[in-house]
């Protein structure tokens, strides 16, 4: 078979490689040793704030640009030493930026401060700034050119593949709704990263701050604007129903990428050309793919295993023992070892029992590379609009959901009463098995993203899903409140961090001091 227009469209994609900088440039290091120290404390960091690891380097420059924004106002001083405490924690490669970096980030964080300086908006939309300007700096900082392209090529060949039926969207709504779909099951990106993206789109002038730096003031007030529209796009009704019609098409040119980047770039062109070949180099690898997702998932679980155990602790030796025992004059062990041992266990249990997909998963995937390859359109996926409901089915479906919290929680709490527990015992017993609960179905989703086949419909799921979407929501909702008053977190963000930081940076100057003094010598 020729080599296909999209087949030649992608081995372009493959190929891309943007230099990052000029081989004259002078660059950005940072002493080895002051690197470990700063690996090291990022690693131990990282065990306690429960993120997905595809965002932790997203995580850490919002986290770093936070306290140096507090420390410190010029923003190359700023820039200088977020880029370096990047490197140093191995976020970004030691040696390889630039120094004309450093100007490059002072004035995206010069453009935030002018912007916040008007405060415009609430507390949360000056946070939501910060996100985007975290967003931005690590689409400056890390080439992602054939992300990129990779993402415009799913979104060019599939948008006249997804249509809707019914009391839809207009057509610029329904393709913005795709390529959202796209960046988020391609790309695994989250709500700050398609809020950038979704910023840049309506409002371009946000890239050329010379034009308004004289007076921030009416960008400033549009920002507010473009943050409300940003969020009802964000929370569109239908937005899982259109990644679930993209991740097939999604998934499958992730392997794709992935098999033809483990081959010499002379053999790509000879086996996008023939199909078998290709499918039959898809399938090992998928294969491979299958194993290293479970890898993920055994490390997530013990991550959760470690999290949860280390919380729980806390919370028995703060709240559960002294309120017992003041409240009964006795600390009631059995409940106390059962609320420690049972969150990691039931974690464990989850992370055992989570299976991968099988061959008919494989074949989904290779389909889907097939229609993508092909000169021929995709085939077409059809997404349907919700029926309207009258107010009085509304109303009932409204009261039999929340009968299933009553049904639930009930039953929980009338089994712990039967094993003597006391109320602080079970209410921090069902605040871990939400916490849990909620963990293990993140761990299930991460297992699941290279599943493009459809789970049977059984009795038995159907009664599962009754009795745990309480437990799922309440969950979700604690983990929300728990990343903001995560008391880790708070030691390392508030009380370690920045004199750990500071130390880590006069280590490097003493490095760079002790290098001069030791080159005098030399004759």
């Amino acid at each position: 078979m020729p080599l296909t227009k999209n087949g030649r469209q992608l081995i372009e994609i493959f190929g891309l490689n943007k230099p990052i900088i000029k081989e004259d440039e002078d660059r950005i290091t940072v002493h080895a040793a002051v690197s470990r120290f700063a690996f090291l404390y990022e690693k131990v960091r990282n065990l306690v704030d429960y993120k997905d690891e595809h965002l932790i380097r997203k995580a850490a420059i919002l986290r770093i640009l936070r306290r140096q924004l507090l420390l410190e106002q010029d923003p190359k001083v700023i820039a200088e030493h977020l880029i370096r405490e990047l490197i140093a924690a191995r976020y970004l490669q030691n040696g390889v930026l630039p120094v004309s970096m450093i100007d490059r980030v002072s004035w995206i964080i010069y453009k935030l401060q002018l912007v916040s300086k008007v405060n415009a908006g609430p507390e949360s939309h000056q946070e939501w700034l910060k996100a985007m300007i975290a967003v931005e700096l690590e689409d400056v900082l890390v080439d992602a050119s054939r992300e990129k392209a990779l993402v415009s090529f799913l979104f060019e060949r599939i948008r006249h593949s997804v249509k809707m039926r019914g009391n839809g969207l207009d057509d610029y709504e329904l393709r913005l709704q795709i390529y959202v779909a796209c960046y988020r099951t391609l790309m695994k990106a989250d709500d700050e990263i398609i809020g950038y993206k979704l910023l840049r789109a309506y409002l371009p002038e946000w890239l050329e701050p010379q034009q308004w730096m004289g007076n921030p003031r009416p960008i400033a007030e549009r920002l507010v604007a473009v943050q409300h529209r940003i969020s009802r796009q964000l929370s569109y009704v239908l937005s899982q129903r259109f990644q679930k019609a993209v991740k097939p098409w999604a998934v499958a040119l992730n392997m794709l990428v992935e098999t033809t980047d483990r081959k010499p770039a002379s053999e790509v062109p000879a086996m996008m050309e023939k199909m078998e070949i290709l499918k039959g180099e898809m399938t090992g690898h998928i294969e491979g793919k299958y194993a290293t997702v479970k890898a993920r998932l055994r490390r997530g679980t013990v991550r959760a295993m470690l999290y949860l155990l280390l919380t729980k602790m806390i919370i028995a030796l703060l709240v559960e023992v002294p309120v017992e025992w003041y409240a009964y004059g006795i600390v009631h062990l059995g409940a106390l070892i059962v609320n420690l041992l049972f969150p990691p266990f039931i974690m464990f249990m989850v992370g055992l029992f989570i299976r991968l997909p099988g061959f008919d998963n494989t074949e989904r995937i290779l389909s889907s590379a097939d229609e993508l390859v092909s000169d021929q359109e995709p085939t077409l996926k059809t997404i349907n609009f919700p029926k309207q409901r009258t107010a009085f089915a509304t109303s009932m479906l409204t009261l039999t959901y929340l009968l299933t919290f009553v049904i639930t929680f009930g039953a929980i709490y009338l089994i712990l009463g039967y094993l003597s527990f006391t109320w602080i015992s079970t209410l921090i017993f069902i605040f871990f098995l939400c916490l849990v609960s909620f963990f293990a179905y993140r761990l299930r989703l991460g297992a699941r993203e290279v599943v493009v086949v459809d789970s049977r419909v059984t009795l038995w799921n159907s009664l599962v899903d009754f009795f745990s979407i309480p437990i799922l929501r309440a969950g979700r909702w604690l983990s929300q409140g728990i990343s903001r008053i995560n008391i880790f977190l708070f030691f390392f963000d508030f009380i370690f961090e920045a004199p750990y930081k500071f130390f880590l940076s006069l280590l490097e100057e003493w490095f760079a001091f002790a290098k001069e003094k030791k080159d005098e010598l030399q004759p």
